[in-house]
């Protein structure tokens, strides 16, 4: 029995499609959102308050300042600053500028203002590069309240800067104080020891030991010429001599006897009562009365010749010696000429050879000087160094207080205003052009991605819509039993 199956139906249906997101959601958020921003700007721009910028440069002049004092015989002092920016890796501008930003300077310059210090705010500051140059600039609600802070914050930034110059100068003139007291002692216990050694060793100056050597090579050489001229005199003296056949003892002994005027007379006596004598022993015998007396009266002549030529050269002399003396001849005009220039030649050889033992003498004691002052002059030498370097490290003390009162910008270098605070045309904020323009470009960014997020969930959608079809249209198809065939089987 055949069974009869109904007529086959498709009931593959199409597939029903996923609603989509409606687009009017995607356009109210798109309008909710440009609504906040605008909103948003407008609201900034009706409600914010203005803020005004005052801008001024302040500048850090370079190039060393310093100062040198030289002290003759003593000691040189020196004192210098260093340039505001004068390629050193610490650079003064940084330091001004940790100061521009200090809490007790800004709170200063507030209650110089009579506002709070939140009030006035931090000024922004800037170091312009390859320059020395401190650009600030300080907010205010107003052109003129900018202005007025730009100066209270200026003024107070040098009052503080003035301060730490002046602890900075007290700091280092406590460690030059303390060096200058030092030194003031050491100089005056070098100065007394020197002053001590002085009255001592009665050598005050090294120019005594100076002039003992100049006066000692003097006499050396006055010696020396001394020596000289007596060797001349005496080569003269042996000349004459000689001529005369006398010594110069001899020589002198006949002047002493000539110029003595008892001599004479006694020499006169006896040349007249050898005279008598011989006449009369011409004419009578020896034992006549008359050659007697006349004997007796030579005799007498001769004793008193040789008693006063003793008496006068301190010596016994023959009547031999007296008569080859004696001046008094015929024909001894010349030879008494000689006499003369022979003890006058003596006379000052004499002379001469008693200077030059005199010179020798003081030779020996201006050497015996010299030695000792030549030992005296080390110490002295010494003492008078330690002084010099005692006045020296004193006097350079001193000069470097002095020089450092006027060096006050070591630590801290002159600043000038090159450019005070200026006074604003205009707020800085809030701009309306960059605000406007800020709200437009965020407008255009969120309108772009709402509208990109709309494409994308409709592309999705028409994807997802694609893929059911396929897998619907690739299931079998079952065909319907028709009614007669399911009355029979049944």
């Amino acid at each position: 029995m055949s069974k009869e199956f109904p007529n086959e139906k498709n009931d593959s249906q199409e597939p029903k499609r996923s609603p989509r997101f409606g687009w009017w959601i995607y356009v109210f958020m798109g309008l909710a959102l440009n609504a906040i921003i605008w909103g948003g700007a407008l609201t900034y721009l009706k409600k914010a308050k203005p803020k005004f910028v005052s801008k001024m440069a302040i500048i850090l002049p370079g190039g060393n300042v310093g100062a040198n004092v030289n002290l003759p015989s003593i000691g040189q002092a020196s004192s210098s600053s260093t340039a505001a920016s004068g390629g050193s890796s610490l650079d003064p501008r940084a330091n001004y500028q940790y100061i521009l930003n200090d809490e007790p300077v800004l709170a200063e310059a507030a209650e110089s203002l009579n506002i709070k210090t939140s009030e006035l705010g931090k000024p922004k500051s800037k170091l312009i590069d390859n320059t020395s140059i401190l650009q600030v600039e300080i907010e205010g609600p107003s052109a003129k309240a900018a202005q007025e802070r730009g100066f209270a914050l200026y003024n107070t930034l040098m009052q503080k800067v003035s301060k730490l110059r002046e602890d900075e100068i007290a700091r280092r003139d406590d460690g030059t104080q303390a060096t200058l007291d030092m030194a003031k002692i050491k100089l005056a216990e070098s100065q007394k020891k020197l002053a001590a050694y002085k009255s001592r060793s009665g050598l005050s100056t090294s120019d005594q030991v100076k002039e003992v050597a100049v006066s000692l090579e003097q006499l050396r050489k006055q010696r020396a010429e001394m020596l000289a001229q007596d060797i001349l005199l005496s080569d003269r003296l042996q000349q004459l001599s000689n001529s005369l056949g006398l010594s110069v003892n001899e020589a002198s002994a006949a002047f002493t006897l000539q110029s003595d005027p008892i001599y004479q007379q006694n020499l006169k006596d006896y040349s007249e009562s050898s005279a008598n004598l011989t006449i009369s022993r011409s004419k009578w015998g020896e034992n006549n009365p008359n050659v007697v007396r006349e004997m007796a009266r030579q005799k007498n002549a001769s004793a008193a010749i040789s008693d006063r030529a003793s008496f006068l050269l301190k010596r016994p002399l023959s009547l031999q010696e007296l008569a080859r003396i004696n001046l008094n001849v015929t024909g001894s005009a010349g030879k008494e000429s000689l006499y003369r220039d022979l003890v006058a030649v003596q006379a000052e050889q004499s002379g001469i050879a008693g200077q030059a033992e005199e010179l020798g003498r003081q030779i020996e004691n201006f050497d015996d000087r010299l030695r000792d002052l030549t030992q005296k002059q080390l110490e002295l030498d010494r003492l008078q160094r330690d002084a010099q370097v005692a006045e020296a490290v004193f006097a350079s003390s001193l000069a470097k207080i002095d020089l450092s009162k006027s060096d006050i910008f070591t630590a801290y270098p002159l600043a000038q205003l090159v450019s005070p605070p200026s006074l604003a045309d205009e707020p800085a904020s809030p701009q309306p052009k960059l605000v406007l323009a800020g709200a437009f470009v965020g407008s255009l960014f969120v309108s772009t991605g709402i509208f990109l997020l709309w494409k994308r969930q409709t592309k999705s959608q028409q994807l997802k819509q694609e893929v059911e079809i396929a897998e619907v249209t690739e299931l079998p198809t079952l065909r319907a039993i028709p009614n007669s065939d399911r009355s029979k089987t049944g």
